[in-house]
């Protein structure tokens, strides 16, 4: 019985977790303040000089 039990809550709770995680990552990602960070990360292989992306 204990099995079952177990199961249904990590079922339950750890698929709620993930989307919680999930969702916090997203916003993360896609917040306006990081986008020149982003971008500057992206043309960073692309540059002549090897100075590191701030």
């Amino acid at each position: 019985m204990i099995h079952d039990e177990v199961l249904v809550f990590s079922k339950t709770w750890g698929a709620l977790y993930l989307f919680v995680v999930f969702f916090a990552a997203v916003i993360w990602i896609y917040w306006p303040s990081k986008r020149k960070g982003y971008d500057d990360a992206a043309k960073w292989p692309l540059r002549e000089d090897d100075k590191p992306c701030k």
